[in-house]
């Protein structure tokens, strides 16, 4: 459950009016962004070429025949070098521009799925999946490519203007630092914000039964807005790791070991650390803010479970509190020191997240329940999800709901960390 995904992107209180156009040039990824470029005056018009990941992006193309038909294309390569790309075809108005507006922008960068590679074999099989660039520690930054092409008038078939857009984890400034069980006693990334900036709440952050890291992005992202932020590995993270390949007998004193170090950051404000967790993670992120308060603030539980479940894939049990197991049932949340939040979709066919959130409510969370949405509900938006599987075997494509979601949440998880 929770599986990750990424390309992504909201605050949605800014704004980037994307174009400026282009005809000739490289695929996108290759070599670094091209020039823009067009034919005949169409151009698309930008504000910024460069900005951060979650930056929501509106498209606007102009210089087109009046009543002229083009379609826009999305496009960019993932950590294997396979394309991915989403397109929509429009109509001019009467001045030739066509405005996709926010919401159109949105959709069209968030519905991206793969032309090629390993992920393409995923399309139709039930299986979660989505974009992923390189890791924000090895590629601070992906290029994204919009273009238009022509579908009538003399100029039918010919890609007519492009612009590439290079679409930032970390700003500039924002470091990142690997951290190993044999080192630092704990495995995930360290991302922190450009030194010289207000101290701001420290955030922890890991993924669900995916395992691995998979909140490195999130993590990136938030330092990027100037909150230092730890990407958490706690199984499944690789060879010679020290880790566990399940979510079996997981002890808290690990997430708060790595609570503590976060604390200790350039940038933090220790009393304000926040935990956020997704899907199976959502059970340590509540069960550390009920029962380690003088360490974690607030949290936020993403496609959240309200009760603690039991091991995965195999095991006695899940989570452990110093060495004795937590045992399976209701999670209390009356002694969490600052806000619960839980985010859920109402189309969650991996479980019912919107009936553990409603269940979270009565103990005091807040709760922000999307009821079109599935389980991916996770994080930032433009990150791709091309479809879900249910345990029930039922596949269901929630992903335009889930960007939704994702864009619509986002902002408000970022004003909850700045209170």
């Amino acid at each position: 459950m929770g599986r990750m995904r990424s390309v992504r992107t909201a605050t949605a209180t800014l704004a980037l009016t994307l174009a400026a156009a282009g005809c000739a040039g490289d695929d996108a990824g290759a070599g670094g962004p091209a020039e823009p470029s067009g034919q005949h005056g169409v151009h698309f018009e930008t504000g910024r070429s460069t900005a951060s990941a979650d930056t929501p992006v509106r498209v606007r193309l102009k210089g087109l025949a009046p009543r002229a038909k083009v379609r826009i294309t999305a496009q960019a390569k993932d950590r294997h070098g396979a394309r991915w790309t989403a397109d929509v075809s429009r109509t001019a108005d009467t001045k030739g521009t066509v405005e996709l507006g926010d919401k159109d922008s949105t959709r069209l960068l968030g519905s991206m799925l793969p032309t090629g590679g390993r992920a393409k074999k995923l399309i139709g099989s039930g299986k979660a999946f989505s974009y992923h660039p390189g890791p924000p520690g090895q590629q601070r930054s992906y290029t994204l490519r919009i273009s238009a092409t022509a579908l009538s008038g003399k100029d039918k078939g010919e890609r007519v203007a492009r612009r590439d857009l290079v679409r930032q984890w970390l700003v500039d400034g924002a470091t990142h630092r690997e951290l190993t069980v044999a080192k630092d006693k704990v495995a995930g990334d360290l991302y922190l914000p450009p030194k010289g900036g207000d101290q701001k709440a420290p955030v922890l952050v890991f993924g669900g039964s995916e395992g691995g890291n998979a909140g490195t992005y999130t993590a990136a992202l938030l330092a990027s807005h100037g909150h230092p932020a730890l990407s958490l590995c706690y199984f499944r993270c690789g060879k010679d790791s020290g880790r566990p390949n399940g979510i079996d007998s997981i002890d808290l004193d690990y997430f708060t070991l790595a609570g503590k170090l976060l604390r200790e950051q350039e940038g933090a404000e220790p009393d304000r650390l926040a935990v956020m967790g997704n899907s199976r993670g959502s059970e340590a992120a509540q069960l550390l803010g009920q029962r380690r308060p003088s360490v974690f603030r607030d949290v936020i539980a993403y496609a959240p479970s309200s009760k603690v479940n039991g091991p995965y894939l195999s095991g006695t049990t899940a989570w452990t509190d110093h060495g004795e197991p937590v045992p399976t049932g209701p999670i209390p949340l009356n002694h969490v020191r600052g806000t619960v939040l839980a985010v859920a979709g109402g189309n969650d066919k991996m479980w019912g997240s919107a009936a553990s959130a409603k269940d979270m409510a009565r103990h005091g969370a807040k709760t922000l329940v999307y009821p079109d949405a599935g389980h991916h509900v996770n994080w930032f938006p433009l990150g791709q999800p091309g479809q879900e599987g249910g345990r029930d075997g039922t596949v269901t494509s929630t992903s335009q709901a889930d960007q939704a979601a994702r864009a619509d949440s986002w902002p408000k998880v970022l004003r909850l960390l700045e209170d």
